[in-house]
């Protein structure tokens, strides 16, 4: 317990001391973000596995956010030298130091989010108990529903592959119109809470083995449409979720020592890899770099979503219409539900069209139309950043507000383990929309209790374990 209360009253004091400093020396509020985020970075690792979520986050904020803001100080290879206009350092100074004020509250939030929460002091965490009648039906249920629904997720992906082969990964965004029945798409669309609901009945290894297997399989094949976000998630979350399995069975490890040891080895040679998916799926040429040139390229080039928050800056006037941004997928999804169609009173947009860049809830749609016109219209896409929407919909106190409730999700997703499956459930799902915020929409999280096809589906399994359970 007081080595707990010790690394937060530390790291607190000294993220206190380090914000005073940022605002009093804004000529060092590059180096002093990039402390901040050492920090909570040290924070996390002081307690590995029960803050794994956070450190995961800081993660993901630093390659997608960090990342072309600090690399050209330390590395300078011929893909960073030539890529001019890509560079964040474009813009001007009042606009770098809202870019780093807005990480520097996003890292501090998050952190005093989830230091608001009590630890796990145990060194093993306590599961529910989930080797009930009920939980072994609903582990059943969900396992076979999942594989089902795995053969038509395959079969979007595979049709999605095929259009990019013949016309190009960004007319996938411009062009492709999917000529699969509706009810493909929705049974497609469970198939990952499935899988979810299956891994948060904690099954053992052995049953867990082939399910994760066919996961990681269909997020290799995922690669076959140029985009490398499905598979780069499915890795972060296993790496997760083995983890949560280490702690709740440290006598049974999931992930062993020498495995992680292979893991780190493979990874530059892994990035390396997703480095190369940009120039073949780009059909352009590429230098002639060595492993650890393509492993600096890789996080560099991940590192633009940091643009979508100096364009939001610098477009701030254009983009004060009266839209908000932070909820824009619920609110075009509310829009354009099945009620509203049958009244006739839906309004759906096409992304990467015109109509979505100026009307709909899209930043990603809207900052890329205002920067590059006839790119958007072609496919090409900026994407979108938590940081970004929320910041444009409620300001930095909404920023700061929004990365505490990050951090508190993060914190209690270790007594939602010990509280029930469902709760267990629900977290899983919403963890990796979480830990891909930074380069995601900020309310992604959201959209499983938003679903009605997955909530239902969900009470279905719930209905028919209960009664199997009764007999």
């Amino acid at each position: 317990m007081w080595n707990i209360a010790r690394d937060k009253l530390g790291t607190s004091t000294i993220l206190l001391a380090l914000l005073v400093l940022f605002f009093a020396a804004p000529e060092w509020q590059a180096v002093i973000t990039l402390t901040m985020w050492v920090v909570v970075v040290w924070f996390c690792l002081l307690r590995v596995k029960e803050r794994l979520l956070l450190l995961l986050f800081q993660a993901t904020l630093f390659t997608f956010l960090m990342t072309r803001l600090i690399l050209p100080d330390f590395f300078q290879t011929g893909y960073i030298a030539d890529d001019v206009d890509g560079t964040i350092r474009m813009f001007d100074i009042e606009t770098l130091r809202f870019i780093y004020t807005t990480l520097a509250i996003s890292i501090f939030g998050s952190y005093l989010g989830f230091a608001m929460i009590p630890e796990i002091e145990n060194e093993q965490l306590q599961l529910y108990d989930n080797n009930t009648p009920y939980v072994l039906n609903i582990r059943r249920i969900s396992k076979i529903l999942s594989y089902g629904c795995s053969l038509f997720f395959v079969a979007i992906v595979i049709e999605k592959s095929i259009f990019v082969i013949n016309n190009g990964y960004f007319e996938l965004y411009a062009d492709f119109e999917s000529q699969l029945p509706a009810v493909v798409h929705k049974l497609s669309a469970l198939y990952t809470p499935l899988f979810y609901l299956f891994l948060a009945t904690f099954p053992s290894k052995q049953e867990a083995r082939l399910p994760i297997v066919l996961y990681l399989i269909i997020a290799l094949v995922s690669l076959s449409t140029g985009s490398r976000t499905a598979f780069m998630l499915a890795l972060v979350f296993m790496l997760f979720y083995y983890s949560v399995r280490n702690f709740v069975t440290p006598d049974e490890p999931w992930l062993s020592r020498k495995v992680v040891i292979v893991l780190v080895s493979m990874l530059p040679f892994l990035l390396a890899g997703m480095f190369m998916i940009d120039f073949i799926r780009g059909d352009k040429e590429m230098e002639d770099a060595g492993i650890l040139d393509m492993f600096v390229n890789f996080f560099y080039q991940q590192g633009v979503s940091a643009k979508v928050i100096g364009l939001t800056y610098d477009f701030r006037d254009l983009l004060d219409d009266g839209r908000i941004f932070s909820f824009g997928q619920i609110i075009d999804n509310f829009n354009k539900n099945f009620i509203f169609k049958i009244m006739g009173n839906a309004v759906e947009y096409k992304p990467q069209t015109e109509e979505m860049a100026l009307y709909g809830h899209s930043l990603a749609n809207t900052l890329t139309y205002t920067q590059m016109h006839k790119s958007f219209l072609s496919g090409v896409g900026l994407g979108t950043s938590y940081i970004a929407e929320v910041w444009h919909d409620f300001g930095y106190i909404g920023l700061l507000l929004w990365n505490m409730m990050y951090g508190l999700i993060f914190a209690r997703f270790y007594h939602w383990v010990r509280k029930g499956l469902w709760p267990c459930a629900f977290g899983l799902i919403m963890i990796p929309d979480i830990i891909y915020a930074p380069r995601g929409h900020a309310s992604a999280f959201l959209n499983v209790f938003l679903s009605i096809s997955t909530l239902l589906v969900f009470y279905i399994i719930h209905v028919i374990a209960k009664h199997y359970t009764k007999q």
